[in-house]
């Protein structure tokens, strides 16, 4: 995600570019913050390329901040915008500008990673990946392309729906635990999660996947597996 803090003050923007910078490392989100010191600034550089999420502050010199969100709605009506002020003066104009919260100077970490947590909640599921290391190489594997991932050892082998698998080391429930709250992925038995989306029947105790895997599923996990599966798709329709 890409992360646009405008503040004529430099002390607020290093700040809230801290804060952001510590909750990506936390989160392991990959999160780009680039610093803006005027609404010209940032009008200018949405020329050239547009941010996922906006902090922005409303009393500015010359472009208020205000004026610089008009601006940029022209152009954008998706993006993320979290106004930071000193007064709650502005309310009307946020809201009207549809801006996603409003916060309050001087702000907290708390303040920011809750907003943080409600802005990746509130993107699109296709936008989330995983990032793993091969080797010496750096991999980014969308989730939506991730069909199943089973153990392999030490190892975990991710199939996706190109064909192709990468194998990494780590366990199914440090996986499951970079997902996080994705209810695509559910554990089928010892050392397999699938994705739902690619499921193509359910056959008795077995699970056929759109790429012709058959998995077997647990005896004791059965019931639950269908329910997540019902729950997961009486959600999505």
């Amino acid at each position: 995600m890409r992360v646009a803090v405008i503040d004529d003050e430099s002390l607020f923007r290093v700040q809230l570019k801290m804060m952001i910078d510590k909750i990506s490392s936390s989160r392991d989100l990959h999160l780009e913050v680039e610093e803006f010191e005027s609404g010209p600034q940032f009008v200018e550089a949405l020329g050239e390329r547009r941010f996922d999420v906006v902090f922005m502050d409303i009393f500015m010199p010359g472009m208020n901040g205000i004026d610089a969100a008009r601006k940029m709605r022209e152009l954008s009506d998706r993006t993320f915008l979290i106004f930071m002020t000193a007064s709650d003066d502005h309310y009307p104009d946020a809201f009207s500008l549809h801006a996603f919260d409003y916060v309050t100077k001087p702000f907290t970490y708390e303040r920011i990673d809750y907003l943080v947590t409600e802005i990746v909640a509130h993107t699109p599921i296709d936008a989330f990946f995983i990032k793993i290391t091969v080797g010496n190489v750096d991999e980014k594997i969308y989730l939506k392309n991730i069909i199943s991932v089973t153990t392999d050892g030490h190892y975990l082998e991710i199939h996706k729906d190109d064909a192709s698998t990468s194998r990494v080391r780590m366990t199914s429930g440090e996986f499951l635990e970079v997902v996080g709250t994705d209810r695509r992925f559910i554990i089928v038995n010892r050392g397999i999660i699938i994705n739902i989306d690619y499921i193509g029947k359910l056959e008795g105790n077995e699970v056929h996947m759109q790429d012709r895997t058959i998995f077997p599923i647990s005896a004791k996990r059965v019931s639950e597996v269908k329910q997540k599966i019902n729950d997961y798709k009486f959600n999505n329709n």
